[in-house]
């Protein structure tokens, strides 16, 4: 198997890097090249069943580019998204699939070169010797901290579906950039020490506070990747800090497809269900696919931000940045309130330069604005390594990084998608949450020694 998963990556990656010097090859062999990166992919997530985290990763990553090209080999005359079709040239869907390819390559060799087989336990040795005293502890402060976050993600959606449109700006806005992060670091907190403590109501609650904040608190307010996201977050670091790398099973497998289909659905009804449109979704599909355009929603919206971005550079609307957009992410950093003057968004550079775009700013597209066809090679080889490292040190024993872990994973399918920015912050926020929470314990175990303490003087005094 291994010999098959070197030689499918040094073949994928050398036909991308061929199309991406000569497009009009893609045109000519695009479904020889289609099945040669589809093999890769599918090589790749057998070498790395071990972890559906994993598979997951590469998935999300070729979705977008493949999928370009995978219409583009149908008819290069048909478009992959209904916003900004003159960018969705012929060339720029075989350099899509060819930049993706050669990122295929980089975050496999990523996770290959980071993940040790060999784990121990640390961790949960570690937490069974911890007193049941501490889990009542961090399951209240993290309760509550789910509790509040729950409440502010309410505020920051606005209404309902059912009591109003999504996305009409109804809402007070995100008040927090990683108010996400927060709230599933403290739900994974309170799962964990739910399960230390073993008490059913405990059990009860986090259930309850689960479904406050990611189902009334998101979800039923239009928000889709941040519930998948904070249920990923569980599924994998839950088991992790018990020693166990969660693998993805036929049951997980169908599970998965359903929730893939009810958030694609969703995506669609949130918009619809409260002004009553009687188009359904399928002849919403139908009837674009019908006009040359093959749309498959939230894929499709990304999709069309990755066209512009290779749009204008081929262009030169726009030159290499030569990581300069990695470096503001330093100055990014603090809330807008604390600094107005930061680096704006790095999705508003399309309506900047007059492109339309309904979706974030890819992966993809930003490594390649800084650093060309060599940061599509890097960029995914370096998010794949960081992501393998933690994960294995949360393995291994660090309960910094089940913060971090967990901070990661809150924002997964935002940073896969959307902007590489939310994994950067979301790992500010699982450090800052690490040091608070080390604080409130410090604090909880001062005041109850010294309150024994004052116990034992005051038994002395009546005495």
């Amino acid at each position: 198997m291994d010999g098959l998963f070197y030689l499918a990556h040094l073949l994928n990656a050398g036909l991308g890097f061929l199309i991406y010097l000569d497009p009009i090859l893609f045109k000519n062999y695009g479904w020889w090249f289609v099945a040669v990166g589809i093999l890769t992919l599918v090589v790749s997530l057998v070498k790395f069943s071990y972890s559906v985290l994993f598979q997951a990763r590469l998935f999300l990553l070729v979705t977008i580019g493949y999928f370009a090209g995978i219409v583009k080999a149908i008819n290069p005359d048909l478009a992959f998204s209904p916003v900004a079709i003159d960018s969705q040239t012929a060339v720029i869907g075989a350099k899509m699939f060819a930049l993706t390819s050669i990122a295929l390559f980089g975050a496999s060799a990523g996770f290959f070169f980071a993940w040790k087989k060999k784990n121990n336990t640390n961790l949960m040795i570690a937490a069974q010797s911890i007193k049941p005293a501490y889990w009542k502890t961090v399951y209240w402060v993290s309760s509550l901290g789910v509790l509040i976050t729950g409440y502010l993600s309410a505020i920051s959606y606005g209404p309902t579906v059912f009591e109003g449109v999504y996305g009409t700006g109804e809402g007070q806005g995100q008040l927090l950039g990683n108010l996400q992060s927060i709230g599933v670091v403290c739900l994974v907190l309170s799962f964990v020490s739910a399960i230390r403590v073993k008490k059913i109501n405990y059990f009860i609650g986090v259930l309850f506070i689960a479904f406050y904040f990611l189902g009334w608190g998101i979800l039923l307010r239009g928000g889709r990747l941040e519930v998948l996201s904070g249920l990923l977050a569980l599924f994998v670091v839950v088991p992790a800090t018990q020693g166990k790398v969660v693998k993805l099973s036929a049951k997980h497998f169908f599970i998965i497809l359903l929730l893939a289909i009810f958030m694609e659905v969703w995506g669609s009804l949130r918009s619809t269900l409260f002004t009553g449109a009687t188009e359904t979704i399928i002849e919403g599909y139908v009837r674009l696919a019908e006009s040359g355009v093959y749309f498959a929603g939230t894929i499709s919206a990304i999709a069309s931000t990755f066209a512009n971005l290779l749009h204008m550079v081929d262009t030169h609307v726009v030159g290499f940045s030569f990581g300069e957009t990695y470096f503001d992410y330093l100055l990014r950093s603090p809330p807008e309130f604390i600094y107005p003057n930061r680096p704006p968004d790095l999705s508003m550079i399309f309506e900047k330069y007059g492109y339309e775009a309904i979706g974030g700013f890819f992966e993809l597209a930003e490594a390649y604005l800084n650093f060309g066809i060599l940061g599509c090679l890097i960029i995914p080889f370096l998010i794949s390594f960081v992501l393998a490292k933690v994960y294995q040190r949360v393995l291994s024993g660090s309960w910094l990084y089940v913060f971090l872990f967990s901070a990661i994973l809150s924002v997964f399918f935002r940073g896969a998608w959307y902007q590489t920015f939310a994994f950067y912050k979301s790992l500010l926020t699982g450090l800052i949450l690490f040091l608070v929470y080390h604080i409130i314990l410090q604090l909880v175990q001062n005041i109850k020694y010294v309150n024994k303490l004052q116990d034992v003087s005051d038994r002395r005094l009546l005495k």
